[in-house]
């Protein structure tokens, strides 16, 4: 049998938690008083997962988005001219490729709105262990398809709606800000949503 392969890498992971806007929920609530943190808890995280749709991709095409994105990643990487395009059903087998997402979120894309669908565990988090976060929300990039700018729009987290302008926060703990600073780091310049697929290219050294 072939050799098992490695996990999509720092890249790939920051780039789906990105999507899946945890660190905007981390951003937004952090900080808050004791009584904040324990309305938080009971109110935005319960204590069952959602199900989510699956995806029907076979092994090979798993396989295949993940090496159409691992050539992308090693583009970003090098601060190389790199583009990549990825229909929802690629987006949800490179997702289904990864077992730290299987089964954890969903993409659905109409036009130029993207949807994602998350069901996440919070172990990770002490004072939220045993809580989940079931959330969905909508995006779209900007007329640049500058990626500080992607529009997130209908977020939901467990059937309880998040205002928009708690994403537009721009200060050092702000959501905004995080974009920045990781598609920075990631060599990642500009992120679209068009004509059913998410399209991605990356920065130059020049850029």
């Amino acid at each position: 049998p072939p050799p098992p392969q490695r996990g999509m890498g720092c890249f790939g992971r920051g780039c789906l938690i990105l999507l899946c806007f945890l660190i905007f929920l981390a951003a937004a609530f952090v900080g808050g008083s004791f009584l904040a943190v324990r309305y938080l808890r009971t109110s935005y995280f319960v204590t069952s997962p959602v199900q989510l749709p699956t995806s029907n991709a076979t092994d090979e095409e798993q396989q295949a988005a993940r090496a159409k994105w691992k050539e992308f990643e090693r583009a970003a990487r090098a601060h190389t001219p790199g583009r990549i395009e990825l229909s929802a059903d690629e987006l949800n087998a490179l997702i289904a490729s990864e077992p730290d997402f299987r089964g954890k979120a969903y993409f659905t894309i109409e036009g130029d709105t993207a949807r994602l669908q998350v069901s996440v565990p919070l172990d990770f988090i002490q004072w939220l262990h045993g809580r989940y976060i079931n959330a969905e929300c909508s995006l779209q990039s900007d007329v640049d398809n500058d990626v500080g700018n992607v529009r997130i729009f209908n977020v939901m987290v467990n059937g309880k709606p998040v205002a928009e302008d708690v994403l537009d926060y721009r200060g050092p703990w702000g959501f905004r800000h995080y974009i920045s600073e990781w598609s920075d780091r990631s060599g990642l310049k500009t992120f679209q949503v068009k004509d059913g697929k998410v399209i991605l290219q990356s920065r130059t050294s020049e850029q």
